[in-house]
């Protein structure tokens, strides 16, 4: 019987994780938030570009975040730094000092990097999935710096596409077709090459004329397309972080939401063949509790912008768990001990299946409905009460 309930509480765990303490009954949403956001896919890209080409503009207006501020990031060393999002589960590897005069010490030294990089990293997600090799347009000629880039690039087989930045109009057109045929001649030996010239943002010229941004929706299908067949996870990341094409990056969202609600089910199903008495209710709480957290996690919904404490409360009220979603302390669910169910009986195996597939299908149905297909963002009513009269006009269950 120990045997079962341990094998019980390991596939619990799995999912849970830390959040849930079985010796108190307690549930922590702090760490369940900070569980979900830093267990979210991955996707690690490599900016190269000197400075003024556009590289911030471009990379901020392509995933609608100042990821790449002056000031941010881990410097690994004196040329490269990593900037990390665990709200858009993004890593920006990002190097710097490429336009000084001694950009030969500068390689070598982004080449050790990178090769360190590739030689202790313990899984896929530890380097760097896609290059973007910024250009401006209204440059004279390609440099020598950009060609080594590339060569650098090439050599750790990093797929790379050259963006060629503030591409106003068809003026930089001549440059661009120089610049290409600089890159592929037999001197440089470039194979594959990818480019897309791109303006990162609007570019207003006076009061009545105002160039629009363009090219970001092609860097982002060439850069989906790149991405290795090993790492779909990065690919699936890359979907929902960024802000270029709001279908598609909701599509991503739903289809991972979607594979939580399952390891939920999973959990609370495990929890409801459970051979401890009693102990049933506080386990399938928890493990809605984690996937409602997971699930915002993954339409980057944080606690101080979607309610969440209160949300969790309010679904697990509506959906038949109130005694133990009454018991709340600030951020701290407390789950009382000995609470055996959701009716009287215990509850079956198939019950917490069901009931928590159907709380995590109408919770995406909630965050689909309040997502802004013109901003790609999840806009949910400051009013607690109107998100949860939402959720109940999309749940639906019966026993």
């Amino acid at each position: 019987m120990v045997s079962k309930a341990s094998n019980v509480f390991d596939a619990f765990d799995k999912f849970v994780g830390d959040a849930y303490n079985k010796e108190t009954n307690t549930f922590d949403s702090k760490k369940a938030e900070d569980n979900a956001f830093n267990g979210k896919d991955k996707f690690n890209i490599i900016l190269f570009g000197a400075t003024g080409v556009g590289k911030s503009t471009l990379v901020n207006s392509f995933f609608g975040e100042d990821l790449a501020e002056a000031g941010k990031g881990k410097p690994v060393t004196q040329h490269l730094t990593k900037i990390k999002s665990k709200k858009k589960g993004v890593v920006l590897w990002d190097t710097k000092g490429i336009e000084a005069k001694d950009y030969d010490l500068t390689i070598n030294q982004l080449k050790k990097d990178i090769k360190n990089s590739f030689e202790e990293y313990k899984h896929v997600d530890d380097v760097p999935h896609l290059g973007w090799l910024c250009v401006d347009s209204s440059s004279s000629r390609i440099e020598p710096r950009d060609i080594e880039l590339l060569k650098l690039t090439e050599e750790y087989e990093i797929p790379t596409i050259v963006v060629f930045t503030k591409a106003y109009g068809e003026s930089e057109d001549e440059f661009i077709e120089c610049a290409i045929e600089e890159i592929t001649s037999e001197k440089n030996k470039i194979k594959n090459l990818n480019y897309v010239k791109v303006l990162s943002s609007d570019y207003r010229i006076n009061k009545s004329i105002t160039i629009p941004s363009h090219g970001m929706d092609k860097l982002l299908g060439i850069s989906l397309k790149l991405l290795p067949e090993g790492v779909k996870g990065a690919t699936n990341a890359l979907k929902k972080a960024q802000v270029v094409k709001s279908e598609i990056r909701l599509e991503a969202m739903k289809s991972s939401a979607r594979k939580v609600v399952h390891a939920a089910s999973v959990a609370a199903g495990v929890v409801g063949a459970s051979p401890i008495p009693g102990s049933d209710a506080p386990l399938i709480a928890a493990a809605q509790s984690t996937m409602i957290y997971k699930i915002n996690a993954e339409f980057e919904l944080s606690s101080d912008i979607s309610n969440a404490t209160s949300v969790v409360t309010g679904i697990l009220g509506i959906t038949a768990i109130a005694q133990v979603g009454k018991a709340v302390v600030s951020n701290l669910l407390k789950f009382i001990p000995g609470v055996g169910s959701v009716i009287g009986g215990a509850i079956s195996a198939t019950t917490a299946i069901a009931l928590t597939e159907a709380v995590g299908h109408a919770y995406i149905a909630v965050l689909e409905a309040y997502f802004n297909k013109e901003t790609g963002v999840v806009e949910l009513p400051s009013n607690t009460t109107t998100i949860l009269n939402t959720f109940k006009e999309y749940f639906s269950f019966k026993r």
